[in-house]
């Protein structure tokens, strides 16, 4: 691997971890309200930038989502054990993980995310809704015994909403700073 290289994927993993943390923030200073308990949102705007940040930076992304849930999770959250913190962190990063690996299978996704439609980031996106919360929740199910049903479904709604705020945005972002349109509307 040339230096080049492991530059782009430092880079990648640290826009990650950076706009994870903004997003955290920004969730944590407007929906606080909506938390059903600490760490469990009916509102999670972070889960957009899981699935954006596995989408635009595949592994990096994976990583830096990594690297940043350990941090919150070992600092910022009130986890009981470091096992479950450290689950909690393999299970925010692995799921959009695995639904950023079946849109590259399945719907034969290249580098700049071709064939990726808005019916299919849509899929895309609730299964990555729906991932995270069920590995997490499989998690403490292994280890408590327990499964509190009505976390599993604010958890699964606020990342799934969360992705389609955030997708929504990131679209609007895209479509205003796109030059052809610019360059259109000119003409």
């Amino acid at each position: 691997m040339t230096a080049a290289r492991v530059a782009r994927h430092v880079a990648h993993i640290g826009i990650t971890v950076a706009a994870f943390l903004a997003m955290n923030a920004l969730n944590e200073l407007f929906f606080i309200g909506m938390e059903y308990s600490q760490g469990i949102n009916w509102m999670f705007l972070p889960a957009g930038i899981r699935l954006l940040a596995t989408l635009l930076f595949g592994f990096s992304g994976f990583i830096g989502l990594l690297l940043v849930s350990l941090f919150l999770n070992l600092s910022h959250f009130a986890f009981t054990d470091n096992v479950r913190a450290v689950g909690g962190a393999l299970a925010a990063a692995g799921g959009p993980y695995l639904a950023y690996l079946f849109a590259k299978h399945w719907y034969n996704l290249g580098p700049r995310l071709e064939n990726l439609t808005p019916r299919r980031l849509l899929c895309t996106g609730v299964l990555c809704g729906v991932a995270s919360p069920a590995a997490h929740h499989a998690l403490t199910w292994v280890q408590t015994g327990l499964v509190d049903w009505t976390a599993v479904a604010a958890m699964m709604s606020g990342d799934i909403l969360g992705i389609l705020v955030v997708l929504y945005i990131a679209k609007g972002w895209i479509t205003l700073t796109d030059p052809r349109d610019v360059a259109d509307y000119h003409a």
